[in-house]
């Protein structure tokens, strides 16, 4: 079963759109109503009770493979019900306005759920994280009611032929370099090699292939080219990409182990002379030689080791000299180490910061003080430090270089890194990670960046992650621009700011701390009455 969320602000659009499609139904739901007009209305009065909530309309759509469709439809339609009632549940909305609409117009059978976020007591269901939420319930959903699973054709590993391709295969017989080069991937990787054998055989093959590594172990993407036809991993495939490789078709990477190997591979002579059979042996005898002289971690910056109980960050296998940490500073303000105290203190009050956290950052010159005021380093993914996020005592945010792009604030959790959250400065990214620190213990290695502009985005490095969430916070035009540069990414839209959601919970934990410490008293009370 394939789930799809939107949010959005008004009901009556969305109703119309459901309601008007051709053999459009509505089968159920906790509503009176029977048209967009009168469902409309009735949304509005739960509306009243949060009405400066700007995004309450939450659209799910939940399809099934064209086989699981029953012939009876009286029967169906009761499945559906069943189905749209678990799943909202899940979905924390069993004390909200909703309705179901069943569509015709697919091979897959399918409905639409029209709800409000807004619960009949006045509270808001909480959107943080739901994409994933809403996974775990269809997989749930598919047990229960023994459904097909049914891959969304954004998640499959690889890429169709085009209507072109497919007529130039049937009217000639001649496969496209896409094709080509699929196929060549799949009979390379069929006995699970390591990264740098994989690259070897297609080089072997003619193919010239082009990994881009950064100094910290990321890899920001691969591309392969073919008689003069040059394709990204994303262009063939999910699969194909340099963490698909990984996931989808089992080959093996290590960057302590393979970074120097697959360097070695794309130097010019070699590309050239690509080995043959002969020279194999030799080859490998090299190989060795390098691994046991490469560096265990190549990596020159640190990652966030994130677990459930904390965070952590492990120290550089290279450290950065001291004269070229002196040149990176010094374009970004001057650092005043008698204020960090206060700069400190400052965040962790206002923003509610784990002092751990701070020092952390503070260790590493990604965060530091000067005259007054807290300074975030931006940095590429090679960890070069190209400008500053300056934040003042009121909350603003200014940048030193608001041109230098493929820069951002950064930090990301250990693994190789499967999915990117956006955000738009410092202060939401350590909020949002911490969010989701406290909510999902089970969350893939991520990245979070925040920028000040799309150009700041590390573009091809983001399309060959598996996941990108734009989770920026009332900046509409930041969030629209990204959304056009990574147009396959999930647009989250908060209620507010992160801070704000983080803050909350906070102060939610520590009034159940509260109620808990007081029950606890009374208990002692009572048995001291006794």
């Amino acid at each position: 079963m394939i789930g799809k969320q939107i949010k959005g602000t008004g009901f009556r659009g969305c109703l119309n759109y459901v309601l008007g499609k051709k053999d459009a139904a509505l089968i159920g739901g906790t509503m009176c109503g029977q048209t967009p007009e009168e469902l409309a209305a009735e949304f509005a009065i739960a509306r009243q009770l949060r009405p400066n909530l700007k995004v309450a309309v939450f659209h799910a759509t939940l399809s099934v493979g064209s086989t699981e469709k029953l012939e009876d439809s009286e029967e169906n339609d009761q499945r559906w019900l069943a189905i749209a009632a678990n799943y909202m549940k899940a979905m924390e909305f069993d004390n909200n306005q909703y309705a179901v609409v069943k569509h015709s117009d697919t091979e897959h059978d399918h409905i639409h759920i029209v709800a409000s976020r807004i619960c009949l007591d006045g509270g808001v269901v909480d959107d943080s994280w739901d994409y994933y939420k809403s996974q775990e319930t269809i997989r749930q959903l598919e047990r229960s009611y023994n459904l097909e699973t049914v891959t969304p054709s954004w998640e499959t590993d690889k890429r169709a032929q085009t209507t072109g391709e497919h007529r130039q295969f049937k009217s000639k017989g001649n496969k496209s370099v896409r094709v080509q080069l699929q196929d060549l991937i799949d009979e390379v990787t069929q006995d699970n090699p390591s990264m740098p054998e994989f690259v070897e055989r297609l080089q072997q093959q003619a193919v010239e292939v082009q990994v881009t590594l950064t100094g910290i172990g990321f890899s920001k993407g691969i591309s392969y080219n073919l008689d003069g036809v040059a394709l990204s991993g994303t262009q063939l495939g999910k699969a194909y990409t340099f963490s698909g490789l990984q996931k989808h078709r089992g080959v093996s990477y290590d960057k302590g182990r393979d970074n120097a190997l697959i360097e070695a591979l794309m130097q010019p002579q070699h590309l050239a002379n690509a080995p043959g059979e002969a020279e194999e042996n030799e080859l490998e005898s090299s190989q060795s030689e390098l691994v046991a002289s490469a560096p265990a971690t190549p990596a020159t910056a640190n990652e966030l080791e994130s677990s459930q109980s904390e965070l952590e960050t492990t120290a550089p296998a290279i450290p950065a000299t001291a004269n070229e940490l002196e040149l990176q500073l010094s374009i970004l303000p001057e650092r005043n180490e008698t204020q960090w105290q206060k700069v400190r203190s400052h965040l962790a009050v206002e923003y509610s910061l784990p002092l751990e956290l701070l020092e952390k950052l503070h260790s590493h010159s990604w965060l530091y003080a000067d005259s007054e005021k807290a300074v975030f380093t931006a940095r590429t993914l090679d960890g070069e430090a190209s400008f500053a996020f300056v934040l003042d005592e009121r909350g603003n945010f200014t940048t030193t270089h608001p041109l230098s792009s493929e820069a951002a604030f950064w930090v990301a959790t250990t693994g190789e890194i499967e999915r990117a959250v956006i955000a738009c400065n410092p202060i939401e990214v350590l909020s949002i990670l911490l969010v989701e620190q406290e909510n999902s213990a089970t969350a893939p290695a991520t990245i979070y960046l925040g920028i000040e502009r799309a150009s700041q985005l590390p573009i091809q490095f983001l399309q060959e992650l598996d996941s990108v969430i734009i989770a920026i916070a009332e900046d509409y035009m930041l969030a629209r621009n990204a959304s056009d540069l990574l147009p396959n990414a999930e647009l989250v839209n908060p209620q507010s700011s992160w801070n704000d959601i983080w803050i909350q919970l906070i102060e939610q934990e520590q009034q159940t701390q509260k109620q808990n410490n007081q029950q606890y008293k009374q208990r002692i009370q009572d048995i001291e009455l006794d």
